[in-house]
């Protein structure tokens, strides 16, 4: 969780607070992963362990060098396709390059609701399914293969069910501020103005 609370700071506003991060399953990544690492790592070290000649050095170890990077590459469009669960919202992340990235801020207060689904026997085995969560008058935002999607909704709702808590209690401290306010005036004969709301606190 420290790891992800330094990756994902910047898409985090000043008083923000990670709570929970839902990634998609490695399962559903592994067969690109594999293609980078077979394709970009190990046919170019065994083209040159037959050919152990400087000429293939060069050519396979710059073969090599793409390959790696294609590999982090993967690596990182799989890490940083993200739900970011925080104490104000749901951050949806879409990474698909260094320079191609966007994300969407979904506020609790505009948050209907969770779902997932898990079809197969592999999603079922691996614990990873498809989760979505629906957004007041927009649709839903949905993460495919997002890796324990049950524990995922619950730190949603749980999320959403702190921040009402919290923000119940600063409605009720400025009921309370207005009402004092209110009283103070009137225990010092002052006239309630009745221009409104904004002029009692």
């Amino acid at each position: 969780m420290i790891f992800d609370r330094i990756l994902f700071a910047s898409h985090l506003q000043d008083d923000e607070k990670l709570v929970y991060v839902v990634h998609s399953h490695w399962f559903a990544a592994y067969r690109t992963l594999f293609k980078a690492a077979f394709f970009g790592l190990a046919i170019p070290a065994i083209f040159y362990a037959m050919f152990p000649i400087v000429a293939a050095a060069w050519v396979f170890g710059i073969w090599a060098a793409f390959g790696l990077l294609r590999f982090f590459r993967e690596v990182a469009d799989w890490y940083f396709d993200a739900f970011l669960i925080t104490n104000l919202g749901v951050v949806d992340l879409d990474w698909n390059g260094v320079f191609d990235k966007s994300s969407t801020r979904i506020a609790f207060d505009d948050l209907v609701g969770t779902s997932y689904d898990k079809k197969g026997v592999w999603q079922s085995i691996f614990n990873f399914g498809n989760l979505a969560i629906q957004v007041d008058g927009t649709g839903e935002i949905k993460l495919e293969n997002a890796c324990a999607p049950q524990r995922a909704e619950k730190a949603v709702l749980d999320a959403k069910e702190q921040y009402a808590r919290e923000r119940g209690l600063e409605d009720e401290k400025a009921l309370k501020t207005i009402l004092s306010g209110m009283v103070k005036r009137h225990v010092r004969g002052e006239k309630e103005k009745t221009h409104g709301l904004a002029d009692l606190i």
